[in-house]
């Protein structure tokens, strides 16, 4: 039986249509009956090994429940969004850091230019005056707009993450 990094898969009965996915923990059927599946089952590809097969029956009319049992628990993870404190200072969330150790927020760019500039970014026991447009811009701590269109906090030619002790779900405040 293959890993799921995200758990179980499931299938979506959608009015018209049925959708396959990875399993959410938001209710459906678990695809647990192998010989649906491709064989052998790759650890990595199991778009072709299980979901294409399973959608391909799926659209012959086989009904959903022919592939697993039903999923009945859900389990509800907490998820950090961006907030007001009562100071009037946005307090948001690192959600990734990525290979070169820079900072990725739940802070959208979009909500940041809203704001009156020049912002202050605090992280870690750090604060950074304003916006960068591009990371080569300091060779110290930086904020900028990254590519995904949220607050990035960088180090020129180093890692922030380890530079501020800081990991996900830390911290991020803006003034």
């Amino acid at each position: 039986r293959p890993e799921f990094a995200l758990g179980k898969v499931r299938l979506i009965n959608n009015r018209q249509q049925v959708e396959i996915e990875p399993e959410s923990g938001l209710g459906a059927v678990a695809i647990t009956r192998s010989q649906f599946w491709r064989s052998p089952v790759s650890p990595t590809f199991h778009g072709r090994d299980i979901f294409a097969p399973v959608a391909a029956r799926l659209s012959l009319g086989l009904s959903p429940l022919e592939f697993g049992e039903a999923i009945a628990s859900v389990t509800m993870l907490p998820l950090s969004c961006p907030h007001q404190a009562e100071d009037g200072i946005l307090v948001g969330h690192i959600l990734h850091i990525d290979s070169f150790g820079n900072l990725i927020t739940d802070v959208s760019g979009e909500y940041l230019l809203k704001l009156r500039q020049p912002i202050i970014v605090e992280v870690g026991n750090q604060c950074i005056q304003g916006l960068s447009r591009t990371y080569a811009e300091s060779s110290g701590l930086l904020a900028l707009i990254g590519s995904s269109g949220y607050l990035e906090i960088a180090l020129g030619g180093g890692n922030a993450s380890l530079f501020l002790n800081v990991g996900i779900e830390s911290k991020v405040r803006i003034r």
